[in-house]
């Protein structure tokens, strides 16, 4: 029974791949980020530099994961001191500021607000361990 319930997570990975975009391709528009960055002046800043959310630092974290997971993190976690009050576009806005710091294209079609389409975005830093 393993064996045939195995075969179903590899089947059902094979076909997520098939729909899999990553962040090498652009999936935020430059204006998303320019707004993103606008957020993160006002909400986070304060607590954190642009600097703690780039390069191998952020690969360890977010390399290879659903960009899903780190719109959830955002949202449930950002601002300490306000977890979830801010707007779900001013969220996704922010996640496609920090994509923008980690030196990931923009593209022509803003990130949406959805859960669900971000579970298709892989994330893809290019970054390695030193």
């Amino acid at each position: 029974m393993a064996t045939a319930s195995s075969a179903r997570v590899v089947d059902a990975q094979s076909a997520d791949s098939k729909t899999t975009r990553s962040t090498s391709t652009g999936v935020y528009t430059a204006e998303q980020a320019v707004r993103g960055r606008d957020t993160y002046a006002m909400q986070c800043k304060s607590c954190h530099t642009p600097a703690s959310h780039t390069g191998v630092t952020f690969a360890q974290w977010w390399d290879r994961k659903p960009l899903s997971e780190l719109y959830q993190f955002v949202t449930t976690r950002m601002p300490k001191n306000e977890p979830g009050s801010l707007a779900p576009e001013e969220y996704i806005e922010v996640v496609a500021y920090l994509l923008k710091l980690n030196e990931m294209p923009s593209g022509r079609e803003e990130l949406p607000a959805d859960s669900v389409a971000l579970k298709k975005i892989r994330i893809e830093t290019g970054k390695k361990d030193p």
